[in-house]
């Protein structure tokens, strides 16, 4: 077909930016599925058995087992398998991925982490340097931004920036389990 000339149309499609927490953030059912987080369960063992953390156990049966039992749990990294399966499964999506883990201090998690995303684009671990709530209060922090349509690499720069000022205090009714652990 000479002199005709054929359009090319590029289709640029606005990126998703996913939020994603290992389980030790302890945000409610509610906040989860408000802010549309994705939680990355580590494992519990008691005894002989492992669970995966706020799918089959939670703290009552923790607290009741040792009751019971005197045992105390052991908790286990989301491993590097893991943690490759679900950044293939989001980037192959198109989507960006901002991923929160426990302080790098208290697990392997984070170290697991980073070394998964090291072969992804678009995957950015941010070490909370927290556990529980400390770890929460970034993970609703990037969330409210990635509403507000911000771009991943900033949120992960952002939440890092302010990992360090985030300070979680608590009510212990025992020294016992601190004692133990």
């Amino acid at each position: 077909m000479k002199g005709c000339f054929q359009l090319k149309a590029t289709v640029t499609m606005a990126r998703k930016i996913l939020i994603a927490s290992d389980s030790t953030t302890d945000l409610s059912p509610e906040l989860v599925e408000h802010y549309g987080i994705a939680i990355l369960p580590l494992g519990v063992t008691l005894g002989d058995n492992h669970y995966t953390d706020g799918v089959d156990i939670d703290p009552d049966f923790i607290y009741a087992h040792y009751e019971k039992t005197g045992q105390l749990p052991k908790t286990s990294a989301v491993n590097l398998v893991d943690f490759e399966d679900y950044f293939a499964a989001e980037t192959a999506a198109g989507n960006a991925v901002v991923l929160f883990t426990i302080s790098s201090e208290m697990s392997s998690t984070y170290n697991n982490a980073r070394l998964a995303a090291e072969s992804f684009e678009n995957v950015h671990v941010v070490d909370t340097r927290n556990l529980s709530t400390g770890g929460g209060l970034l993970v609703i922090t990037a969330a409210e931004m990635a509403a507000e349509g911000k771009p991943a690499a900033e949120i992960a720069e952002t939440c890092r920036a302010l990992a360090p000022c985030v300070d979680a205090s608590f009510i212990i009714d025992s020294l016992e389990f601190l004692y133990k652990g």
